[in-house]
């Protein structure tokens, strides 16, 4: 278990006690929505680059311009969502306390969330062959976002051992009911 930072023994009341504590791995990881989001990156891109050439046969710059927006984003939809999702999990912390989960994430202005164990109706666990894994809080609703449909729900994200995570949250919530 590693020392939870000072931002994140702040959010701890009165006699809550840490049980575990740890931050996300950030290496680069493949997960299913990943896939999907890569595959239509890969036609995207594939199509704004032959795009691209086309626009390179212009007189003016415009064309080439507008359409380097369009490789751009194709890119990160590619392949670079890999590497931003391993660098913002570089700033994401966890807590399990005797009372609730809290994740601590950000880069340029943080957030924290904070899952009481009563309010938990589902726990799930999905977990990799290394061992580690993803917990997710409640039922995984969509809602349509600016950026696409995504889960609103409060995960714990390339959790390492992710299955004894669980375990102590399983006991801890069970203290409690």
């Amino acid at each position: 278990m590693h020392i939870p930072s000072a931002a994140l023994q702040q959010e701890l009341d009165a006699g809550e006690r840490v049980l575990w504590s740890g931050r996300a791995l950030s290496d680069l990881r493949i997960e299913s929505g990943s896939l999907m989001q890569s595959a239509f990156g890969f036609v995207f891109f594939g199509i704004s680059v032959a795009s691209l050439f086309a626009a390179g046969k212009e007189s003016t710059i415009f064309p080439v311009l507008w359409t380097s927006l369009f490789v751009l984003a194709g890119f990160y939809y590619f392949v670079g969502h890999f590497f931003w999702n391993a660098f913002c999990r570089r700033y994401t912390e966890y807590a399990v306390t005797d009372q609730r989960v809290i994740v601590r994430s950000g880069i340029m202005s943080e957030t924290t969330q904070s899952v009481e164990y009563r309010k938990i109706r589902t726990l799930t666990l999905t977990e990799k062959s290394d061992g580690s894994g993803t917990i997710q809080f409640g039922e995984a609703n969509a809602v349509s976002a600016g950026e696409g449909i995504t889960s609103s729900t409060t995960k714990m994200e390339a959790v390492p051992d992710a299955r004894s995570v669980y375990n102590i949250i399983r006991k801890a919530s069970q203290r409690l009911i």
